[in-house]
């Protein structure tokens, strides 16, 4: 019978969110399941606007801190233009590990997120992660037009959908 000591460094290592941990360590399935828990909890007494406003407390801040977790230097993207930036983030984000995602602007201003697995669904079932991509997903929008935006869930892989979809939208429509 083996008795070894659990590794405290790596259990401290986790909870400053390293990469490598993030991405592989055993540590994301525990942050998962109690982030559920607490999405839940928000559903259930927070009301109609609680999915809204998870959406927004992440976007405000999960984009930027999860590129730095990847080593991706958020100030670099100033160096590009929107369309470089549309088709630099999302090689980025999977070459460090993270899902395919494919960004599309169209038309009206708006933005298509498309990713094609869900991270979280291995650890959690609860629809309620949905509201993580969604919030980081706007994050990103906010970031690609300099605009408050709003998002809205076309589809996912948690409620039975072939890939995630998300489309966020101006907040307010420009006057011309």
């Amino acid at each position: 019978m083996d008795t070894k000591k659990p590794d405290f460094k790596n259990i401290e290592k986790c909870l400053d969110i390293d990469t490598s941990c993030v991405l592989s360590h055993i540590c994301y399935k525990y942050s998962a399941m109690v982030m559920a828990g607490l999405i839940e909890a928000l559903d259930y007494f927070g009301g109609s606007q609680a999915p809204k406003v998870l959406r927004r407390l992440l976007a405000k801040k999960i984009p930027m801190e999860m590129m730095k977790a990847m080593e991706i230097d958020p100030s670099m993207l100033k160096k590009f233009s929107e369309e470089e930036i549309i088709k630099i983030l999302p090689e980025m984000i999977h070459s460090k590990g993270g899902p395919k995602l494919t960004i599309e602007k169209l038309d009206n201003g708006s933005y298509r997120f498309t990713l094609n697995e869900c991270h979280f669904l291995p650890y959690s079932k609860s629809k309620g992660f949905c509201n993580v991509t969604a919030g980081l997903m706007l994050g990103f929008a906010q970031m690609l037009s300099g605009k408050p935006m709003d998002i809205e869930e076309i589809q996912t892989i948690a409620k039975g959908g072939e890939v995630c979809e998300f489309i966020a939208k101006p907040k307010f429509l420009d006057k011309k």
